[in-house]
């Protein structure tokens, strides 16, 4: 019963012009100030809310492919980028795989808080994935930077370069582990009071037929 619903409301003209809308918003942001939250060493993003909006209203798939212009969007932008972080987001497996995957959990949550409170609880739901979400997507690419770059930020650091404080400070996995709280925290709460919102405000212009 699931499977054909599930074709015909992906094939759906108001799946199609909300998908095209997070694109084009994700592609707005992405190329104005509003887009980004910048920081001494790295820029935090917002760009991240239209994956959720996207996710929430139109299922994962439209998440995924919001995440992916996301994704590929900031690899690009990264290869003249000046920040410490910036060849390490060349890399697609920390740029590009956790802004696809994280919708998936979004939306896992979604479902969760839905079968827990029903319709009545839907607003909640949207809160819960978009903070939710947003730490995951956090601790995806903070973690992938860890994971394949901490030997080189190692020796970054025995060298003397020009490394972010807290990793100076505090050694590689703290310094991570802080710089990804202090960056994820105003993007969750970004999130957290501007997803739910534009997602309800979405999901009535698009009808409730784009819902899965």
């Amino acid at each position: 019963m699931n499977t054909p619903k599930a074709k015909k409301w992906t094939a759906s003209p108001a799946w199609l012009t909300g998908t095209a809308m997070m694109v084009a918003v994700t592609l707005v942001l992405a190329n104005t100030p509003l887009g980004r939250i910048t920081m001494p060493f790295l820029t935090a993003t917002t760009l991240h809310i239209p994956v959720i909006i996207a996710t929430l209203v139109l299922g994962w798939q439209a998440g995924m492919i919001t995440g992916l212009v996301f994704g590929v969007h900031s690899l690009i932008s990264n290869l003249t980028g000046a920040s410490f972080f910036a060849p390490f987001f060349i890399n697609p497996l920390v740029s590009v795989v956790p802004r696809v995957l994280f919708p998936l959990f979004v939306y896992g949550i979604q479902k969760a808080m839905l079968r827990t409170g029903g319709e009545r609880g839907r607003f909640q739901a949207y809160v819960a994935a978009s903070a939710l979400g947003t730490v995951l997507h956090t601790f995806m690419v903070m973690g992938m930077i860890y994971l394949l770059y901490a030997g080189a930020i190692e020796q970054m650091l025995v060298s003397g370069a020009n490394v972010p404080e807290a990793i100076a400070s505090q050694g590689v996995g703290m310094g991570i582990a802080v710089m990804s709280v202090t960056n994820g925290l105003p993007e969750m709460l970004v999130a957290v009071f501007l997803a739910p919102v534009l997602s309800a405000a979405v999901e009535r212009a698009l009808g409730r037929a784009v819902r899965g």
